[in-house]
């Protein structure tokens, strides 16, 4: 399979294709261990927003990275410790000493986690040799819909944070301005990959000390997921592979921002298990459907939800 993404993962050195695998993965940080909330009412946006909206989109990754997570102390480190005989037969002081002791051990796994991690995006990245993922990005915005958010756009490419212009004085003034930061990742298990798009639509004005100051107006973080049926699967994919994964999953979170923004969720919506969250079903979208958390809107594979 070369330049067209059809959900299937071909292995470049076989002709054996790996389908995409209904699993649980471990999803963003957004997501760790929350359950379905009622969604935060926010005000009807008009349709469209604007008749003109200014569009940052600000690129600040530019290249595959493995996500290597993070444990905390008290958990992963606080399990090793209740296990060490030292510890078990230290009774009281050494378990008071053991969140220092553990925050040391924690610090030790994730620097161990993010080595793995770094290793392991070494063969992703020479894989995607040739692939521009900020084009891509930046391509997926013809997709904007006019109805939805404005007549017309004016797009700027932006390679730096927002904190990093506020930080310098050169974010800029204006209303209407749609901030859209994209960000992609394959899973420390290697089986799953993730584009987020986040979305902001903030005002800016000039303070009475010449700062700027920023009003958000609404915001949303868009999430593609695909998970393969072998934790290998990803790291065996070519350029061509890749660039269709990219633009499939850059287009489709373009999509689902421009539903949002005239779309008011409702708890009343259905729900579905997708691993160990419960999920809002929002609405199908060929073999994907898009589903919400409190914190998000993702576009899953329609066979990884289960039950009711």
């Amino acid at each position: 399979m070369r330049g067209r993404f059809d959900g299937t993962i071909a292995a470049p050195s076989s002709n054996r294709v790996v389908p995409v695998k209904s699993c649980w993965i471990v999803l963003v940080a957004v997501l760790s261990g929350c359950a379905v909330s009622p969604h935060v009412e926010r005000p009807r946006l008009p349709r469209p927003v604007a008749e003109t909206m200014s569009v940052e989109i600000r690129l600040v990754q530019h290249e595959m990275i493995v996500s290597h997570g993070t444990s905390s102390a008290g958990s992963a480190a606080g399990v090793q410790l209740a296990g060490s005989p030292a510890v078990a037969g230290g009774g009281f002081a050494a378990g008071a000493a053991a969140g220092l002791i553990g925050a040391l051990i924690d610090v030790a796994i994730d620097a161990h986690r993010s080595s793995v991690a770094d290793e392991a995006a070494r063969p992703l990245r020479e894989h995607m040799q040739g692939v521009d993922a900020d084009a891509l990005a930046v391509s997926s915005l013809d997709g904007l819909d006019h109805e939805a958010l404005a007549r017309e756009f004016g797009v700027e490419r932006i390679d730096r944070s927002e904190a990093d212009d506020e930080k310098d004085s050169r974010l800029r003034e204006g209303r209407d301005i749609l901030v859209l930061t994209p960000s992609y990742f394959v899973s420390y298990d290697g089986a799953t990959f993730t584009y987020v798009l986040n979305a902001r639509l903030v005002d800016r004005v000039a303070g009475k000390n010449g700062r700027i100051v920023t009003t958000q107006r609404y915001r949303q973080a868009f999430q593609y997921l695909l998970t393969g049926q072998s934790q290998d699967a990803f790291a065996r994919m070519d350029a061509g592979q890749w660039k269709a994964l990219l633009a499939a999953a850059s287009k489709e979170t373009v999509e689902m921002l421009n539903y949002d923004v005239s779309t008011q969720p409702s708890d009343a919506q259905p729900k579905r298990k997708f691993g160990p969250l419960t999920v809002l079903v929002d609405q199908p979208h060929g073999e994907r459907t898009w589903v919400r958390t409190a914190q998000s809107m993702l576009s899953v594979p329609t066979a990884s939800l289960a039950g009711s």
